[in-house]
């Protein structure tokens, strides 16, 4: 019969204060009930835990042994308790993550994920970058996996997530658009249609270093453009896709506005994106459980 996780308390609170007064004052019970405590688990025992006379209070040898056991016993009993009431909160509260929209590729992940721990509530939202990191700052999501790190100074941590394929996207009658896949080197006079780098820093200077060979976006003809938030303002990428032999840029998973006008073309070699996990760190157990994971697949 497994033994009381009250009756191991009292005796590990007992073995620390070797006073019955003092252990009983800081389990806030009675000093007769703490007696009855320690006789009732000596009996299942089957063995003195503690020899005790008006003056002295000392562990017997089995109380000696049978200490380590019970307090691992005691820690894994409030880490269940924990882990319980967690699971409860998050029945009424699933994990919020969002996504970068343009992450299609980070999706299945996540969707693995949710299967394998089905008693966590996987709440998915797709946003724009900026809003993302906005969101993740007002604890609106749980974590959020995009391109661009956390604000600078923030509580937010953020670890390395998937890589995720880079393709090159040009209009439909581009001279490679019916290429099977493309050295980086065949675009190298192109002008590059890029989103601004207010959207994402990060991937920003990711494509900029890669396509320059590191010498920078003054070595670069660049086509900024605005993206459209919530279908209002900005522009497409595909827009500027259409002027000349423009080359654009983005993973593989994209979704394009009209992609009958548009061809995505895979590097020779493969070109990735990195991305990033960001979340509020040890704040929640099944919180910094789904960033580890995410973590393990960089």
């Amino acid at each position: 019969m497994p033994l009381d996780p009250r009756l191991l308390l009292s005796f590990v609170v007992l073995a620390d204060e070797l006073h019955f007064g003092r252990a009983a004052e800081r389990l806030n019970i009675a000093q007769p009930a703490l007696s009855q405590q320690i006789r009732r688990l000596e009996q299942q025992v089957g063995s003195r835990l503690y020899t005790r006379n008006s003056r002295v209070v000392e562990l017997t040898a089995s109380g000696r042994a049978m200490l380590a056991p019970a307090r691992a016993a005691i820690l894994a009993a409030e880490q269940a308790e924990r882990a319980a009431l967690e699971a409860a909160r998050f029945s009424n509260h699933p994990l919020r993550v969002g996504v970068n929209s343009f992450l299609d590729d980070v999706v299945p992940a996540i969707g693995a994920y949710a299967e394998n721990n089905s008693e966590v509530p996987l709440w998915l939202s797709r946003v724009n970058e900026p809003q993302g990191h906005e969101m993740l700052a007002a604890s609106v999501l749980d974590a959020f996996v995009g391109i661009s790190p956390p604000v600078e100074g923030s509580i937010i941590s953020r670890t390395r997530s998937i890589d995720v394929p880079l393709l090159a996207f040009v209009a439909a009658d581009h001279p490679v658009a019916a290429l099977a896949e493309v050295p980086l080197s065949t675009y190298r006079e192109s002008p590059v249609a890029i989103f601004d780098r207010g959207y994402a820093p990060e991937a920003f200077d990711h494509i900029v270093d890669v396509f320059s060979e590191g010498q920078g976006r003054d070595a670069l003809s660049l086509r900024e453009c605005r993206p459209k938030v919530n279908g209002e303002g900005g522009s497409t990428l595909e827009t500027e896709l259409f002027v000349g032999n423009t080359v654009g840029f983005g993973p593989r998973g994209k979704k394009l506005a009209v992609p009958e006008r548009v061809r995505s073309v895979p590097f020779d070699p493969p070109l990735s994106l990195p991305t990033y996990v960001c979340w509020h760190a040890e704040r929640s157990g099944i919180v910094d459980a789904f960033a580890s994971y995410m973590s393990a697949l960089a």
